[in-house]
């Protein structure tokens, strides 16, 4: 199923989705329990934080146009490792160009590549990449109408079987949480995403992909407060 959430005010976005999720999914199971928990999360007005969370390490800064405080178990994937990462969850077999989609900025300079290892080794529960970039939207486009355009082009890129976006906040700005799902060979992946409009006609991302969704959506909420959005 693909479903395109309607954009509505921040304080109707999480009803809106929660209905959209259960219309899918079998009530009371803990894949809509997470969902309704991000939706609702997101939802809500987020003060940004600059006090870091005790269980937390910042990464990202200003030559990559961001930062979020993320667990102290993540790590950074150095170049050599992030084939391997992206097998461990499986988006291995994308192609680059809808790779690029589906992780923007995986790899590239200027961008922040981290991984949630498993416990006691055996490879990786789950990927994010923080980046930004130019959005290169027509001119006139106002930031809401552009990330909707994006995301639209990022569902279509790898014909999500699940796709859900829907307006938030994220440091002050306008942003929108996607939610997208898809089959990548025999892998279910989901993806999470923030997606920012930043001065200078930038788009910044924090992305996470997982086969683990129901582990990653209510720490996914958790992220937001801490993202910071930095440079002119």
């Amino acid at each position: 199923m693909r479903r395109i959430a309607a954009l509505l005010p921040v304080p109707a976005f999480a009803a809106a989705l929660i209905l959209a999720v259960t219309g899918c999914s079998s009530g009371g199971n803990r894949s809509t329990q997470a969902e309704q928990a991000m939706y609702a999360a997101v939802s809500k007005p987020a003060r940004v934080t600059a006090s870091l969370p005790a269980s937390g390490k910042w990464v990202g800064g200003p030559a990559d146009g961001l930062r979020v405080a993320v667990p102290k178990k993540w790590v950074t994937v150095a170049p050599a490792a992030r084939p391997s990462a992206l097998g461990d969850v499986g988006l291995r077999g994308l192609k680059p160009a809808v790779l690029r989609w589906v992780l923007p900025g995986w790899g590239s300079p200027g961008s922040v590549a981290l991984a949630d290892p498993r416990p006691g080794g055996g490879g990786d529960l789950a990927v994010m990449s923080l980046s930004c970039a130019d959005a290169h939207l027509p001119a006139g486009t106002n930031a809401l109408t552009g990330l909707n355009m994006l995301a639209e082009q990022e569902f279509a890129a790898v014909n999500s079987g699940n796709a859900q976006l829907g307006q938030t906040t994220v440091d002050g700005r306008t942003a929108v949480l996607v939610y997208n799902q898809m089959s990548v060979g025999t892998a279910s992946v989901t993806a999470l995403q923030y997606a920012i409009a930043a001065p200078g006609g930038r788009t910044c991302y924090v992305t996470l992909a997982t086969q683990k969704q129901v582990r990653f959506m209510r720490p996914f909420s958790r992220l937001r407060p801490t993202i910071q959005v930095l440079g002119s």
